[in-house]
């Protein structure tokens, strides 16, 4: 490749890993955020471990291919090593077990292979150079210890490092015992890590088995087993004799191979084949980082998937808790509470006058300026006064009110503490932490209730006392109940001017007399206004619209919004409804 075409394949590259990078950060907070989900811990560890290898990843993204073959003994591991290197003792290979017992790293030397034994652990490793006219430059094979051997458990950890440095890992399996369950098993957790092509199953010792059973039985089992066994995450898996491809394969005359089935210059080509290749190195590297966030994503899916019906149905369940909270607290509000009828027919007065005009609106001014004054009185005497002197119907009502608020608070603390086991047990399974069926949270949720509803409650009221003052302070009616003293007053005042005008003045007794017409008129006049307002906009009508009004709104309210578990809850479900929306996308 080109040095330009290189630098540039590399940076495309370094945006594509930046980009896992930030979907496995995103996934990692949004996991952080949801402590009370049991899973939530673990895949968020396994969020930080697919971050540290695909930024191993992201530094080695120009280093020569790291090629990893990985079997337990008497797979012929080191065997196939020695093939691949074009040599016999390159790799140590025998009956001595284990044959291989650090990690041996392959190549032409340089930089490259120095940097990979300092990463893997320098005290373990073995760097060996192999001539470059049987070895491709731009590549390190490395081989590793026996995954079966009595030292295994001390290699581990060197095993994990390499493997995690790895670009193509090559599994061996003995064809003669190819269902290695323990080798399967150990390898598990790792292939998942590999993009298909990164990942080759070789089954050696083919030569061994006979032709025509290796094909129709033994290979197609194997193939099945070990796509079940990692999960399909194998594209396929190869048939060979690493022995045969050595320069003195000192066969046993009484054991020579059975055939000819190899396909070991495909492996050979799939494993030489892209480090020669700058491009082909870095395009398999970041698969390999796609991989990595494909498993943690994979991950977090089927553990969300795991808990989403049942986290769904506790979803559902502390809905319906809460609304037969919140019934039972509004039916209390009725049942148990009212604002005093002085108040409230004091609130609907103040209105009232500030929307009359004319005689009755002027007795209307009068009669409520009375009524606050007494009202404000009461007030000083219970509740303190305003800070401007003025009646406060919402003070009033919030105090008048109290005792229905907490009769309604009683109801709510009783229906939540009654419904809560069943919300509780629903979260636990599903992996909620049992903290949960700790009555506390019924208990925040009430306290938050009482101001939600005493609030609304108020505002029902008030809402209602309004709506009430728009209705009597039409126009139709100020003109109907205006027009008895508007028209004495006009006829008075035409007769007046008429006999002004005249010289004919009237005497004293006519103007008493009109006065008094004009104070029947007028006293009848608001005692009708009265009568409409009693009727109308009586404390238990009010009383009942609002109630009307609260069970209307009563919906809105919600005694755990902000509370943690609601919160976490809603994340959970929000993450498992995107992680099943992903999947199906994929």
């Amino acid at each position: 490749m080109k040095p330009l075409e290189h630098q540039k394949a590399a940076l495309r590259a370094v945006g594509r890993i930046e980009g896992l990078s930030a979907e496995i950060e995103l996934l990692k907070d949004r996991l952080a955020a949801v402590p009370l989900w049991r899973p939530a811990a673990g895949l968020a560890r396994q969020c930080d471990e697919a971050l540290k290898m695909i930024r191993g990843i992201r530094m080695r993204l120009e280093r020569n291919l790291v090629v990893t073959v990985i079997g337990p003994s008497g797979s012929g591991k080191s065997t196939l090593v020695n093939a691949l290197a074009g040599g016999d003792d390159v790799s140590p290979a025998g009956r001595q077990r284990p044959t291989t017992g650090r990690l041996i790293v392959l190549g032409a030397g340089g930089e490259d292979a120095a940097e990979l034994a300092h990463d893997l652990g320098g005290d373990s490793v073995e760097i060996k150079a192999v001539p470059a006219r049987s070895f491709p430059p731009g590549l390190c094979l490395i081989d590793t210890p026996d995954t079966d051997s009595t030292a295994f458990p001390e290699h581990i950890p060197a095993l994990e490092r390499v493997i995690a440095q790895s670009d193509v890992l090559v599994c061996v399996f003995d064809a003669e015992n190819p269902k290695r369950r323990d080798h399967a098993d150990f390898l598990a957790p790792f292939v998942r890590r590999f993009d298909g092509e990164s990942l080759l199953a070789v089954l050696n010792k083919c030569d061994r088995l006979d032709a025509d059973e290796l094909r129709s039985r033994i290979l197609p089992d194997f193939r099945e087993y070990i796509r079940s066994a990692w999960k399909g995450a194998v594209d396929q898996a190869l048939c060979l004799s690493a022995r045969r491809h050595v320069r003195e394969p000192d066969w046993d005359p009484s054991a020579p191979p059975r055939h000819d089935v190899d396909q070991f210059e495909e492996l050979r080509d799939r494993v030489f084949g892209p480090a020669g290749r700058g491009r082909l190195v870095i395009d398999r590297r970041v698969e390999n980082a796609r991989q990595l966030h494909a498993v943690v994503l994979g991950e977090a899916g089927r553990e969300l998937a795991a808990d989403r019906e049942t986290l769904t149905a506790a979803r559902q369940t502390l809905g319906r808790v809460l609304m037969d909270a919140m019934t039972a607290a509004a039916a209390a509000v009725r049942d148990q509470g009212s604002v005093s009828g002085g108040s409230l027919g004091a609130a609907v007065y103040q209105r009232l006058c500030m929307r009359w005009i004319g005689p009755v609106g002027w007795m209307l001014a009068v009669w409520t300026r009375l009524v606050a004054i007494g009202s404000s009185i009461a007030a000083m005497l219970r509740l303190g006064r305003s800070s401007d002197g003025s009646f406060s119907s919402r003070r009033s009502n919030r105090s008048a009110s109290a005792g229905a608020i907490a009769a309604a608070l009683r109801r709510y603390r009783l229906a939540m503490v009654g419904g809560w086991p069943e919300v509780a047990e629903q979260l636990v399974r599903g992996r909620f932490d049992a903290t949960v069926r700790n009555l506390d949270t019924a208990a925040t949720s009430a306290a938050r209730f009482e101001e939600q509803l005493a609030s609304l409650w108020d505002r029902a009221i008030d809402q209602e006392v309004d709506a009430m003052a728009r209705r009597l302070g039409g126009v139709w009616l100020q003109s109907l109940i205006n027009t008895p003293v508007l028209g004495i007053l006009g006829y008075i005042g035409w007769v007046t001017v008429q006999t002004f005008f005249s010289a004919d003045y009237l005497s004293g007794d006519y103007f008493l007399h009109a006065f008094w017409v004009i104070a029947i008129a007028l006293l009848l006049s608001f005692f009708a206004l009265q009568a409409i307002v009693r009727m109308t906009a009586s404390p238990e009508r009010i009383m009942k619209r609002a109630f009307d009004r609260l069970q209307k709104e009563v919906a809105d309210l919600d005694g755990l919004a902000g509370h943690p578990l609601q919160t976490q809850l809603e994340a959970v479900l929000h993450l498992a409804a995107a992680a099943s929306g992903g999947q199906a996308s994929a």
